[in-house]
Formats: structure tokens, sequence, C-alpha cells
């Protein structure tokens, strides 16, 4: 991959995930903006189900390798994904 596609994807992401967090934050906090956003995320960014590792759903580079799958992903379709 290109290191201006990859460095644009990467801020893509960023944006992407603090507009997810606040849709999915309740309305009364603080609004999450990406100076604040590394508060917000877990510090794990893997989780070990079924015997393997496997991407964290709340981590940056989960959105990120989301977004190189299809660099027009928005917030709703980033929800379905998680309903799935």
């Amino acid at each position: 991959m290109n290191g201006k596609k990859a460095k644009q994807l990467r801020k893509k992401s960023k944006i992407l995930l603090a507009n997810w967090l606040n849709s999915i934050a309740p309305s009364d906090e603080q609004e999450i903006n990406l100076k604040n956003l590394e508060s917000y995320l877990p510090n794990e960014t893997h989780v070990f189900i079924n015997n393997r590792y496997l991407l964290n759903a709340f981590s940056l580079r989960w959105v990120y390798k989301k977004l190189k799958k299809n660099p027009n992903l928005t917030v709703e379709e980033l929800q379905k994904d998680l309903l799935i």
C-alpha cells in the first residue's frame, strides 16, 4: 500500500472511530474528539477467544483494517459489522 494512502486511512480511521464512539456514548458525557480518543479505547488490542487471538472490535487497528477493505466505510456500516 502506498504510504500516502496508508496515512490517509489511519487519519480517517481515527475520525471514524471518534464519530462512532460519540454515536454510542450517552449525550451527557464529554464529546470524544481526536485529542481524548486514546483515553476511551481499551489498552488491549486483542482478545483470546476459542484458542486464538482476535482483534478487539473497539480498537483503532480494527477500524483501520475495516477501512483498508472498504475505504468508503461509514459509521452506520461499522455499526452493522458489530451486530453480525
